[in-house]
């Protein structure tokens, strides 16, 4: 039941970014954007795999091998892991969406925007160097050939029923058997002091996330599972569903990630975009709780 309520959301997600990506207009918003990436040391070719994240973070990171230099490729890289994929858009649309309105869901998204631009700015410090001016060709505006875009469709769908699926089956049959072995309750202890009074979220919400790195979309769906209900209402308060989804939006890569991270950047580099990932998310999805709380 809760796989069906989640695929509401996601397919007709993949329908509409299949139809934008087949429309032309990337190429020219990289450089509309031309000016604002040099801020962070890149050149705006480098938006074109960040906003590929969108669909997913996997096609994202191997794609910014398109750039010169290994220092672009590093802050690109790192842009695209805290770029909300399709699975995390629909956790933020699920909930907050869903519940609060979609004013609540977009003020998400922009603060998310913000948190990759500074992020970025961040990282050029570390890595330090200058980027190559922007030479690229512009294709035409087209509308949306239907075979092509009905077989990216159909590809993005197929991944998550023949992935997702069976990863959601066997994560839930492992939550019931950590559930009745009682180690649940050791996760917790470890998990409760930033979970529960730095983030303001319900415990079981720390066991749920480790599961996110298997795939993102098991975060929503074993909550679901492991509260025992279809209605996220029942589980989060607004509030708590404000920090959730932040925390999920920013929180280190799937599996998936982290291995593209592994074949562009080096191990080295991927565990530093997954711990700072892991800090991002508890520092922002904080201080939000608190924020939240004055309010």
């Amino acid at each position: 039941m809760q796989l069906l309520s989640f695929s509401l959301y996601i397919f007709p997600f993949y329908v509409f970014l299949s139809i934008l990506e087949n429309t032309g207009y990337l190429a020219r918003i990289a450089f509309l954007m031309d000016e604002v990436m040099h801020k962070v040391g890149l050149h705006g070719k480098a938006l074109i795999p960040v906003l590929m994240g969108f669909g997913c973070n996997v096609p994202a990171v191997l794609g910014t091998k398109i750039l010169e230099t290994d220092r672009e490729i590093f802050i690109a890289s790192f842009m695209s892991t805290l770029v909300p994929c399709s699975a995390r858009i629909v956790i933020i649309l699920g909930t907050i969406g869903v519940f609060m309105g979609p004013q609540y869901a977009l003020a998400v998204f922009v603060l998310d925007v913000l948190v990759v631009y500074v992020a970025a700015y961040f990282a050029n410090k570390i890595a330090p160097g200058k980027p190559y001016d922007l030479i690229m060709e512009l294709p035409g505006y087209r509308m949306p050939a239907l075979k092509p875009t009905l077989k990216q469709i159909w590809l993005r769908i197929k991944d998550f029923l023949y992935v997702a699926l069976p990863i959601i089956v066997a994560g839930s049959l492992v939550l019931e058997i950590l559930k009745y072995s009682g180690i649940f309750k050791y996760v917790s202890y470890v998990m409760d002091p930033i979970v529960v009074k730095w983030l303001g979220l319900p415990s079981i919400v720390g066991i749920v996330l480790i599961f996110g790195i298997l795939r993102k979309e098991l975060t929503l769906i074993m909550l679901l599972t492991l509260a025992g209900t279809t209605q996220v209402s029942q589980i989060l308060t607004p509030k708590q569903m404000i920090v959730f989804g932040i925390v999920t939006m920013l929180y280190f890569p799937c599996i998936a990630t982290i291995a593209a991270l592994k074949k562009t950047i080096g191990w080295k580099k991927t565990w530093w975009v997954v711990f700072a990932n892991i800090i991002i998310a508890i520092l922002v999805g904080g201080i939000v709780n608190q924020i939240l709380n004055f309010i």
